[in-house]
């Protein structure tokens, strides 16, 4: 047992002190750590030589972009962007606060509700808005979706949440210039934001769109689901 001890003695290396002790605590003070909400983690990755033939061959007016908005991309990627796009514009990170997790499908498509009004106003669980720098044109929206293929993907509250932040980020242009979405996901995205028809080209898990932005207002307008009327039956006035 001594030969044990005085042998882990002699290996184990030096004790280092640093000159100033309080170092560390100022370390964790100043780098909080950074918690992710495992719903919205996207695994796909991008191919890039897809990306750029999308951006190469159809949006030729790249050049007068003024901003691009990246949602739920990681610093990687989009520093990887700017070499392999080699845009000169704005690149704003978008900031997105995660949905509650007492937020699932079944309340915000529930089977049945008050639709007379009986005995409450039915209404939809909250979902955070996407935060829009005001003073900053977005000409283009590129967001990647997690794709769950193990479960119901299709009925991803965070999926869902993430299209409709894009969705509002488009929608919020002002002006004549057209606004263009790239979502990446390996699985179908909702057709009732984004329809086949403003779909203006696809590459593998890259679907690129161009949306009308009118139609779109008009959709953001109603209700996030079946959880409430859209024009409730006993509204006041027109």
């Amino acid at each position: 047992m001594m030969l044990v001890a005085m042998f882990t003695l002699y290996c184990s290396p030096p004790l280092q002190i640093p000159e100033d002790p309080s170092s560390f605590a100022n370390k964790w003070i100043l780098e909080p750590a950074v918690t992710t909400d495992p719903r919205y983690i996207a695994t796909s990755e991008i191919n890039w030589n897809s990306m750029s033939l999308v951006v190469e061959h159809y949006l030729s007016g790249r050049s007068e972009y003024q901003g691009i908005g990246f949602l739920n991309l990681n610093d990687n990627e989009i520093n990887r962007w700017q070499v392999v796009i080699k845009s000169h514009c704005q690149h704003i990170a978008l900031h997105l606060d995660h949905a509650a997790s007492n937020i699932t499908w079944k309340s915000l498509y529930p089977e049945w509700i008050d639709e007379e009004e009986k005995f409450k106003v039915p209404t939809c669980p909250s979902l955070p808005w996407i935060q829009v720098p005001d003073k900053s044109r977005i000409d283009l929206i590129i967001a990647k979706l997690p794709c769950n293929k193990s479960g119901k993907w299709s009925r991803d509250v965070a999926r869902l949440h993430l299209q409709l932040a894009a969705a509002r980020v488009a929608a919020s242009s002002e002006g004549l210039h057209d606004v263009h979405v790239i979502l990446v996901s390996d699985c179908f995205p909702i057709p009732n934001l984004f329809t086949g028809q403003e779909l203006v080209a696809r590459q593998g898990n890259i679907w690129l769109y161009k949306p009308k932005l009118h139609q779109l207002r008009q959709k953001l307008q109603l209700p996030v689901g079946s959880c409430e009327l859209s024009v409730p039956l006993q509204a006041k006035g027109q």
